[in-house]
Order: C-alpha cells, then sequence, then structure tokens
C-alpha cells in the first residue's frame, strides 16, 4: 500500500512539474533581503510623518516582498495553486487558528517579556517603534500595513514559495527551516526567539491544513492584536510606555519589585494562555486529520541539481544578517549617538 502511495505522488509530481525549488527559494530570500537593506537606507532620506509612513509602508512591502516571488510564479511560469496551497477550509479551521493566533499571542509577549529583562543585563534593547496610531483612521490604516499585507505577502514568500521548496527535503525540514529563516529576515535581536516560534507555527499549520489561508489568518490575528494594543495603549491610561509588542519601552527605571511582579503577572497569563492554545491546537489537529498525506509520502522524492546553488544564496543571506544583529547588539551595548 506505502508503495502505491509513494508511486502515486511520483505521477502527481511528474504531472506539476513546474513547482518552486530549494534553489529558487534561497535565490529569493536573498533578493529579498537585499531589497530590505536597500529601502531601509533610502527611508533615511523620506519624511515618514502621518499618512506618509502608512503609504510608504504599502509600496516598500509590496516591491520587496511582494514583487519577487509573484515575478518567479509568473516568470518561470509555477503552478500556483499548488505551490500556494490555494486549498478551501472549514469554518472550524478559520475559528481555531484565529484562536491559535489570540491565545498563542499573550504566550508571545511572555516570551518577549523575559528575553528583553535578559537583554536589558547588557544594555538597553532597541525596540522598532511605530507613529503614534492615535486616530481611528491611521488605526485602520495600520491594520491595513502592519496586519492585511505581511499576512499575504510573508506567507506567500514563506509559507508558499520557499517551504514548498524545502519540502523536498522533507516535512521536518520545511517547517524548521523555513520558521527560521522567517525569523532571521525580521533582523531584530529583540524579537528573535518570540518570531522563530511564530514562524514554525505558521508553517505548521500551513502544512498540517495544505492550505495557506490558514498561516494568512494566523499572521492576520497575531499583527492585528498587536496593532489594537498599540492603538489602545495611546487611548488609556498607561502604567509605563508600551511599544508595539506589548512590552516596556524600558526596564531601567522599573523598581524590581514592581519588575518581578510584572513577570508573575504575564507567567500566571501566559500559563492560562497556553492552556488555551494547547486546546485550539489540538482541535485544530483533530479537524485536519488526514491532509498533508501527499507531502508525507513526497519525502522519497529526491531533489536534483546543484547544492551549491541551494546553499551559497542563504549561507550569504544569513551571514549578512548575522553581522546586522551582531552590530545591533554593539549598539544595544555601547550606543552611538545618532
Amino acid at each position: 500500500m506505502e508503495d502505491i502511495m509513494v508511486q502515486s505522488f511520483e505521477e502527481e509530481v511528474q504531472k506539476k512539474p513546474n513547482t518552486p525549488t530549494p534553489a529558487a527559494g534561497g535565490i529569493l530570500y536573498l533578493a529579498v533581503l537585499l531589497l530590505m537593506l536597500l529601502s531601509s537606507f533610502l527611508t533615511q532620506y523620506i519624511s515618514m510623518e502621518g499618512d506618509r509612513y502608512y503609504i510608504y509602508m504599502f509600496l516598500i512591502q509590496l516591491i520587496t516582498i511582494g514583487l519577487p516571488p509573484a515575478v518567479y510564479l509568473i516568470w518561470f511560469r509555477k503552478d500556483i495553486k499548488y505551490t500556494l496551497r490555494l486549498q478551501k477550509i472549514s469554518l472550524a479551521e478559520i475559528l481555531l487558528s484565529m484562536g491559535m493566533a489570540v491565545f498563542g499571542y499573550f504566550v508571545i509577549v511572555f516570551i518577549n517579556l523575559l528575553w528583553l529583562i535578559f537583554l536589558s543585563r547588557f544594555g538597553t534593547p532597541q525596540q522598532t517603534a511605530i507613529p503614534p496610531i492615535e486616530s481611528g483612521r491611521h488605526y485602520l490604516m495600520a491594520i491595513g500595513v502592519i496586519a492585511v499585507m505581511p499576512a499575504v505577502l510573508e506567507e506567500i514568500l514563506f509559507r508558499g514559495v520557499i517551504q514548498r521548496g524545502y519540502e523536498r527535503y522533507g516535512r521536518l525540514t520545511s517547517i524548521l527551516l523555513t520558521g527560521v529563516l522567517f525569523a532571521f529576515l525580521h533582523v531584530s535581536i529583540v524579537s528573535i526567539p518570540a518570531i522563530i516560534l511564530l514562524g514554525i507555527l505558521l508553517c505548521y499549520v500551513a502544512y498540517r491544513a495544505n492550505s495557506i489561508w490558514v498561516s494568512m489568518i494566523f499572521h492576520f490575528t497575531n499583527n492585528a492584536i498587536a496593532v489594537t494594543f498599540a492603538f489602545l495603549s495611546n487611548m488609556l491610561f498607561k502604567l509605563f510606555p508600551v511599544d508595539l509588542e506589548g512590552m516596556p519601552a524600558s526596564f531601567t527605571d522599573i523598581p524590581r519589585d514592581e519588575l518581578i511582579m510584572m513577570v508573575i503577572a504575564w507567567a500566571i497569563t501566559g500559563f492560562f494562555a497556553l492552556l488555551l492554545f494547547g486546546a485550539c491546537f489540538a482541535g485544530f489537529h483533530i479537524v485536519t486529520r488526514g491532509r498533508g498525506r501527499e507531502l508525507a509520502a513526497g519525502t522519497a522524492v529526491k531533489e536534483k541539481g546543484n547544492r551549491l546553488m541551494v546553499v551559497l544564496p542563504v549561507v550569504l543571506a544569513i551571514l549578512v544578517i548575522i553581522v546586522l544583529l551582531v552590530l545591533e547588539v554593539i549598539q544595544m551595548i555601547h550606543p552611538i549617538p545618532i
């Protein structure tokens, strides 16, 4: 029976030869990184106030993250439906993926809190800042730029092209490697542990449901919660400054007793959130039972081609990112006035 399944899968591969390769995923990853670095350089010379910030970020994401995979898929005539897992999903999958995102968000916040406290022992972590979201109009624009755009474009790039290519090396490899690459592309030492966890979760749910819609919903919900908290933090009384991820801007002025109480409070919140996340995860696992069998059989298919072309682009990209992270750590420990 197993031989029949493998043979059937190999026949299916022959019917669909135009699927992403690991080499293409690596090249796209490097290209997106270089475009992001170029956009960051140009940002220094552009006014980023009010509406301009959201318009600029919309265009930048479209060009740097959306354009490369779109050109690749169209130019090389890839099977877009198969590559991007454009499969229908049930209402249960939608609700459970949203539940995992909501409860998982508070677990991620707790992980970020511990990581920031650890980094604060060596210096002042520099967290990503966005203009204050003080009006309903800017809130809707932020939802579009910070929640919708990444949920669509990053999922197409990672859970679509890159993960689909790495599945030629097996399920576990594709999930872990794509999740780590996703985290590293954010080039932020202060959020790397949490984003690695998020990236792996997104890869798993996309694989498990064999649908990119699930990971898009998960991704959107996670980012929308962060944007909503940032908006509410400008509307409600704040005990201490809060950034996009709901974390304190600095721990230096927080008394030790208050810091301990804050950690305990978030630990309790994170524990119950983890339980509820686990319930949603188990439910998701049940309703998606039987999905992705074609990928399990696909581990028998060997990847052919130049291995150097597969490894080199990713290695170069990771080296560049490591250098940037080291510079960020140096700036954190020994701040240089700009």
